[in-house]
């Protein structure tokens, strides 16, 4: 590694100071990106899908946060300042929708994607009319995940909607 000569003390190795490589662009992006409040929250009981998502969205430099329960997102920071959430309809306690209706409360207008492994009309309906941006059903393909989310992110006002580009 080469080393940078201060120009108090001149060539003296002993007082040279190493070169520290700058950091990614996308790093740097992404620490803004967390100062803002852009966090992705992923709600769902199944840990297989919370990991699985948390990392496909990592991917592409967004920061995630996941959680087991609605209780657990609710007690954490998260709850007040995620720029939008992926939110299982079925969970053990504090259903999916039951936390969309605490949120219209003390987070108002957070973008809510709703997954769910079985199909339920009626409370897919229920979501969307009470403000879900999309209502997802497992299996579900990154493409439509990935647009719901830059919808999500724009709605909110969020330059990281460009984090989703239409080449994926």
């Amino acid at each position: 590694m080469p080393f940078h000569i201060d120009p108090v003390f001149g060539a003296d190795p002993r007082c040279a100071l190493a070169k520290r490589p700058f950091f990614p662009l996308l790093v740097r992006k992404r620490g803004e990106l967390t100062v803002r409040g852009v966090v992705i929250s992923i709600i769902d009981d199944n840990a297989s899908i919370r990991i699985g998502l948390k990392r496909l969205i990592e991917s592409t430099g967004l920061p995630v946060e996941d959680f087991s329960s609605a209780e657990e997102f609710l007690v954490s920071c998260r709850s007040q300042d995620s720029a939008c959430l992926i939110l299982d309809l079925q969970l053990p306690g504090m259903s999916g929708l039951e936390l969309q209706s605490q949120l219209h409360i003390s987070n108002p207008g957070v973008p809510i994607i709703f997954i769910s492994a079985r199909f339920d009309e009626q409370a897919r309906a229920r979501a969307l009319r009470t403000g879900a941006i999309e209502f997802l059903q497992k299996p579900f393909s990154e493409e439509a995940l990935f647009e719901a989310l830059k919808t999500s992110l724009s709605i909110r006002g969020s330059c990281a909607s460009a984090y989703f580009d239409s080449s994926r």
